[in-house]
């Protein structure tokens, strides 16, 4: 309607002018309006038509984006497994080897250690050993030297065989004692113990006389029993094969015959526990030369002492008997 009017209005306006338009004409109106329909159907077609393929190109596009997306992320994933995996083995084999390599050098240590066993432990042992017993085998040797002396207390005897072992000239020095030969010891401790006392048949016992002669033969047996005592037990300890022989060797264990130089050699590279193995052992043999020593003190108190009361009673008593007579004077 409102293009007719539109027409109609526009007709007049030119209906006084000389020239003439198609749009004026009749029947041009409704061919616009059909031919605007179908424009309008056409360009809303092909914007239709554009817009299906424009949303279709995008569903395809943000398939594909989203494929590239899961299969890079998938590719991420799968990278990031792998190095995972090769990091996880890495540091498996890592610690495989770390366990391989503490446990070796944990058996290589064990080995060094209780490998270190002191320098030559069998020489030592075996050293230590023979100390020992000759330390026990002493008291047995002294009691046989001591044996030997023919003037033993309580016992009387003819004083004829001393005298003449004395003037024999066989007897040694002093040095006997310390030289090994237990038999040059015991001829040298006969000698200093005196000859035997005869008994005199004129002093029967169960008179005063007699039993004043038999309590002054005990008191000079005492005397002689201490120095027939210390003097055999010096010679027993420095016998051949004695105590004394025995913890020398023992102590050239470790010294040798170079100050020691092989010792030290040979612990220097060792362990710990073979250091303190033998520390250990020259502490026992130290405690065993420690008792050597008090024993060797306790000894010598012991002489001095004698002596001491020997020379006392020199002094106040009566002298020692005359070989030849047996009897005090």
């Amino acid at each position: 309607m409102l293009c007719r009017v539109s027409a109609v209005a526009f007709a007049t306006v030119l209906a006084g002018t000389t020239s003439a338009f198609a749009q004026s004409c009749a029947g041009v109106e409704a061919r616009v309006n059909v031919r605007t329909g179908q424009l309008q159907a056409a360009v809303e077609g092909v914007i239709d038509t554009t817009e299906s393929a424009l949303i279709a190109q995008e569903l395809l596009q943000r398939n594909q984006l989203l494929s590239a997306f899961k299969v890079m992320t998938a590719q991420s994933a799968t990278a990031s497994d792998q190095v995972t995996t090769a990091h996880k083995q890495a540091a498996s084999a890592t610690a495989s080897t770390a366990v391989t390599q503490a446990n070796n050098l944990a058996v290589a240590a064990a080995s060094h250690r209780y490998q270190s066993v002191g320098y030559d432990p069998c020489g030592s042992n075996a050293k230590a050993a023979t100390l020992y017993q000759a330390i026990a085998a002493a008291p047995a040797a002294r009691k046989s030297i001591a044996a030997s002396v023919v003037s033993q207390p309580g016992k009387y005897g003819d004083p004829a065989s001393w005298t003449a072992a004395v003037r024999s000239g066989t007897v040694t020095d002093g040095t006997s004692l310390f030289s090994g030969d237990t038999a040059a010891a015991a001829a040298f401790i006969n000698a200093v113990v005196g000859p035997p006392e005869k008994q005199d048949p004129t002093r029967p016992s169960g008179t005063a006389r007699g039993d004043a002669d038999r309590l002054g033969k005990a008191e000079r047996d005492a005397m002689k029993s201490v120095g027939t005592v210390v003097l055999s037990d010096i010679a027993a300890d420095n016998a051949t094969g004695g105590p004394v022989e025995q913890a020398k060797a023992l102590g050239k264990h470790w010294v040798g015959d170079d100050g020691g130089e092989t010792w030290a050699a040979s612990i220097a590279g060792d362990h710990q526990r073979g250091i303190l193995q033998d520390a250990v052992r020259m502490e026992a043999a130290n405690l065993s030369l420690l008792a050597l020593q008090v024993k060797k003190g306790a000894r010598t108190e012991t002489a001095a002492a004698t002596l001491l009361l020997a020379m006392v009673n020199a002094k106040v008593g009566a002298p020692l008997p005359s070989p030849e007579a047996g009897g005090p004077k």
